[in-house]
């Protein structure tokens, strides 16, 4: 890096500096990036749709959890700023750990990180499915009428994603503006009638009993399980370093927009799940409900507040497969061009589009397996599967930004990550935490990927990878 000051240093020259060709159209500004990642985390489908399981699991040690959670959330922030401003490529939190850690660990990495693009499109895909059959009970109920119409919503999807990264980002910008608005009503409902403190929540946490006919006391055991479940709720800020090759300026704005990202993500996503439970008149009718977020809305709000809100949650989940397709495609467009899979897949899936500058590819076939995904599993399994691999990702991440200090104390850093080494510790121990609250199936089910990842790396990619070097 030539540049004397490390913050003025260029995306485009670090990419380059690093073996990359600049393919990839850069017209997104921080705002734009960070709208895209948010609109990947989708504060309003995340709390509204995936935060039902830690409420239905541990109740309002769900509040407690919250904060605890988007602390950790904004160390990893802090962690990924450094990283990313530092490895300013398309494949994110993949790129990161191939550029830090040994190879056998970088592919378990690189392996996990590969398949949540090919989890969590179908699984957002079957959520959004679902809240449609309950929005519309006159829909076909059945569980392959979810997947008929996941598959349609994935390829509405596939048609807005498969444009150029600005009308994307343009497109995403309006769906965020509104999402923006619902969240905005729904807080003022929830801070308008306040039926109880926040001390409440965190001192005296309650759940429902096993028989669900009333409520019991929960300790710091359930406020523990909760972060895990949590884990994969507060998550999807970190779809901005997919968009580092398209971000415009210095590798210090790629920084800025994920530490921004991630915790805009925490607050919004805290502040509103434990608003709900602040605004309930009745704990036990609110973790009873079906919905207990939307049962504050019909409460507080009325029908026509009511109807606003769903069709809030709708967007907002559309919005959030939106940016997830474009996301996930480009980290498997990154993987291809690092030469990850057999040459002949690697070849096909680095196409750009000439006009648009997009890896269409990529995101045709991210789509296309996405589809036939939402016939073969359920939203429940994939959802539960793919929270254990971002732990994964997060925990090499974390170990990486160690390693990175250690190994290479002098490098310049165009954003250099405050307190440390306070933020990696502190997110190894929660992602340990978040890791072992996981079910034995799932960390089973991870673990043989893990071994599979271990297996192709030992024979194909290493000796690949020793053909050459005698060749060269």
């Amino acid at each position: 890096m030539e540049n004397s000051d490390p913050k003025m240093i260029g995306a485009q020259a670090r990419l380059e500096e690093l073996g990359y060709r600049q393919e990839l159209q850069r017209t997104l500004t921080v705002s734009g990036n960070v709208t895209m990642a948010v609109a990947n985390a989708s504060p309003v489908m995340a709390i509204f749709i995936f935060a039902l399981a830690p409420l239905a699991v541990t109740g309002t040690a769900s509040a407690a959890a919250a904060i605890l959670q988007s602390i950790l959330v904004i160390f990893i922030g802090i962690v990924l700023a450094e990283l990313g401003a530092l490895y300013p490529i398309s494949g994110g939190l993949y790129s990161i750990v191939r550029h830090l850690l040994p190879k056998p660990l970088t592919f378990i990495a690189v392996l996990t990180f590969m398949l949540q693009a090919f989890i969590f499109p179908p699984s957002l895909a079957l959520g959004v499915a679902t809240y449609l059959q309950l929005l519309f009970p006159e829909l076909p109920q059945t569980p392959l009428a979810t997947s008929l119409i996941a598959a349609i919503v994935l390829l509405v999807a596939l048609l807005v994603g498969i444009k150029d990264i600005a009308t994307s980002s343009t497109v995403t910008k309006i769906l965020m503006v509104i999402q923006m608005a619902i969240l905005g009503v729904f807080l003022f409902i929830c801070f308008t009638h306040t039926q109880r403190p926040l001390t409440e929540l965190i001192f005296s946490p309650q759940m429902l009993n096993e028989t669900h006919t009333g409520l019991m006391a929960t300790g710091f055991t359930g406020v523990l399980m909760s972060m895990g479940i949590l884990f994969g709720v507060i998550d999807g800020y970190a779809a901005s370093l997919g968009f580092a090759e398209e971000t415009k300026g210095t590798s210090r704005n790629v920084g800025k927009a994920v530490l921004i990202s991630a915790i805009l993500t925490a607050v919004l996503m805290s502040i509103t799940l434990i608003g709900s439970m602040i605004a309930a008149p009745d704990l036990k009718e609110y973790l009873s409900a079906v919905s207990p977020l939307l049962h504050i809305v019909e409460i507080h709000g009325g029908p026509v507040i009511t109807t606003l809100i769903n069709v809030g949650v709708l967007l907002a989940s559309f919005t959030a497969l939106v940016v997830l397709i474009i996301y996930m495609a480009r980290v498997f467009y990154t993987g291809a061009r690092d030469r990850v899979w057999p040459d002949v897949v690697n070849d096909a899936v680095t196409k750009v589009s000439g006009k648009a500058q997009i890896p269409w590819v990529a995101t045709l076939t991210i789509a296309t397996v996405s589809i036939v995904m939402v016939f073969a599993s359920s939203l429940i399994n994939l959802v539960t599967f793919g929270s254990i691999l971002i732990a994964t990702v997060y925990l090499l991440i974390a170990i990486g930004a160690i390693v990175s200090r250690v190994k290479n104390p002098e490098i310049p850093r165009p954003f250099k990550m405050p307190l440390y080494p306070l933020p990696p510790i502190v997110v190894i121990i929660g992602l340990v935490v978040a890791i072992s609250s996981q079910s034995l199936k799932d960390m089973v089910t991870a673990g043989i990927f893990y071994l599979i990842a271990f297996v192709y790396y030992f024979l194909y990619i290493r000796p690949r990878e020793k053909r050459e070097s005698r060749h060269s």
